[in-house]
């Protein structure tokens, strides 16, 4: 009789503690017990039949023993079919739970999965990183990065590219402060799968951020950036396509060849204009009647990715209007790229050159220094031909730290010699020659000096 009365008594207490425990989520234990012992988990009103996150749990996510199998497959089904993932709605959307741990994190901003009423508060968040100010982050903390190889609105990373840079996707988007719910879409992937995009950018995880808050994708390869609202300047790795159909190379050469180079937060192409001077817009009139050709661009510098040097960005004033800079030269979008991301018409517009993509590694714009001696003749310094493009005739500046034997030889693309401009000494101080191109053919030439130790050289363009 002693034995009967202990067991039911057991068998009170398991049910009591069943009862107590039984509710959509417990707030305080990720349920990682097998099916036996864990009886009432997840269920509507405290008992038997399991909510729709439970019946999940028990028809999909159990090992041989019974045994919860909690990990990222889980966390990625949406099991009330809420529009919100098991893993949102219990604050740690990567799946990186444990059996007998806490998780996940803030147990009081813990959601109800199987509730179609209980949702997170934000499934993307504005996170202040101390290195590199706000950046986006997912539910859990994890951090959410942009890759420069996506220059179109479609993403480019598949096989290893994606096991190292997993594709974040959320069917439903809700936005921290700070952050416009009408920047994020959907796209479809070449294999079928979705992914968010903000400002255009396909969002990704870095595989190596293990805990939340690690920013450890930064930069990694010169085309992996964090993911940031307030980009002025980003960059995109792409194939040069003119206005006229044409692929070009780095060097506006017909040809094959993907190159880096700026574009605005949303992925549009900004150029600079070869006869510009430094900090100096010498293409837009003082009406803007030119500006819908090739628009300023328009802003104050905010954030750039982490392998640039903010310091090289300036802005100008052009006619009352701000317009970005880097390194003196003024940035512009091309009017026929429509604003489209990939698409950079204006390298082949009058002619290839004239208007090339700004890059990091693009010379220092320095026909205005020309008007400092102080700076001037402490280096030698090669000015940009003007005008150019030209015909038949354009003037080349340079100076001189020191007295010099000086060599300015003009070559055709192929880098065949077809003229010497100068080739004499001359003293220290600022100099100019003329180049008369009547006898040459139209099309691309690159002149060349040399003085002492130093070489330098610069495009030009004839046309006839």
């Amino acid at each position: 009789m002693k034995n009967v009365i202990s067991v039911f008594s057991a068998v009170i207490f398991i049910l009591f503690v069943g009862n107590i425990s039984a509710r959509d989520f417990r707030v305080d234990q990720v349920p990682n017990g097998n099916k036996s012992n864990c009886n009432t988990c997840h269920t509507s009103g405290g008992g038997t039949p399991r909510n729709a996150f439970g019946l999940t749990v028990q028809s999909s996510f159990l090992d041989g023993s019974g045994n919860v199998l909690w990990g990222s497959d889980l966390a990625n089904e949406d099991s009330d079919n809420d529009g919100f993932t098991n893993g949102e709605e219990l604050q740690d959307p990567r799946g990186m739970w444990i059996a007998n741990s806490q998780n996940p994190g803030n147990a009081s901003l813990v959601t109800n999965p199987g509730n179609a009423n209980s949702h997170p508060a934000a499934n993307i968040i504005l996170t202040n990183n101390t290195i590199y100010g706000e950046i986006l982050t997912d539910i859990a903390g994890y951090t959410l990065y942009f890759f420069a190889n996506d220059a179109f609105e479609a993403s480019v990373c598949y096989d290893q590219c994606e096991i190292n840079w997993p594709v974040f996707y959320r069917d439903s988007i809700m936005v921290s402060d700070g952050l416009i719910q009408s920047d994020f879409a959907t796209i479809t992937r070449n294999d079928g799968s979705m992914q968010t995009t903000y400002k255009g950018w396909p969002l990704y995880y870095f595989k190596n951020d293990t805990a939340p808050g690690d920013v450890k994708g930064e930069n990694v390869g010169g085309i992996w950036f964090v993911a940031k609202p307030d980009y002025s300047i980003m960059l995109v790795n792409n194939q040069l396509v003119g206005h006229n159909g044409n692929q070009y190379n780095g060097n506006y050469e017909l040809g094959l060849e993907v190159i880096q180079y700026f574009v605005d937060e949303r992925g549009h192409t900004l150029y600079t204009f070869i006869n510009d001077e430094f900090e100096k817009n010498k293409f837009t009139k003082e009406d803007f009647s030119n500006n819908a050709v090739w628009p300023i661009y328009e802003t104050e510098l905010l954030k750039v990715p982490s392998n640039l040097d903010s310091s090289l960005f300036k802005t100008i004033n052009v006619f009352g209007r701000n317009q970005l800079t880097y390194k003196g030269w003024p940035l512009y979008y091309f009017g026929q790229d429509s604003m489209m991301r990939g698409k950079n018409k204006g390298i082949s517009f009058p002619s290839p050159g004239v208007w090339p993509v700004a890059k990091s590694e693009i010379d220092i714009a320095t026909n205005i220094l020309f008007s400092d001696e102080s700076i001037v003749l402490t280096q030698y310094l090669l000015d940009q031909n003007y005008p150019n493009p030209f015909n038949p005739e354009t003037s080349i500046r340079f100076s001189l730290p020191e007295a010099s034997n000086v060599k300015i030889k003009v070559y055709d693309i192929i880098g065949k010699e077809v003229a010497t401009i100068l080739n004499q000494k001359l003293s220290k101080g600022i100099h100019e020659v003329t180049f008369d191109a009547s006898k040459l053919n139209s099309g691309v030439y690159v002149y060349r000096i040399s003085a002492n130790n130093f070489t330098a050289s610069k495009k030009m363009i004839l046309m006839k």
